[in-house]
């Protein structure tokens, strides 16, 4: 299990900085409106899915991390 939570680290950072590096462009300024959100134009195919999905894996591989450690033995509250 320690494997492959390194290898899900691993892999969610990779696709977090690919994500960053491909979905560039997508934030644009909505003049139409007077707050300072962003609009996609492309809608749902401009989501950064590489960037929620590394993160995402990153999560799960942390977790994964974090629950093969050691638990000492007694009382745990």
């Amino acid at each position: 299990m320690k494997i492959a939570s390194l290898v899900l680290s691993v892999l969610g950072a990779a696709s977090i900085i690919a994500g960053l590096l491909l979905f560039r462009n997508l934030n644009t300024v909505n003049p139409f409106d007077s707050h300072p959100w962003t609009i996609y134009i492309n809608g749902i195919r401009s989501f950064p899915w590489p960037v929620f999905g590394g993160a995402v894996l990153l999560s799960l591989g942390i977790i994964f991390n974090m629950a093969t450690w050691k638990q000492p033995k007694g009382r745990r509250f």
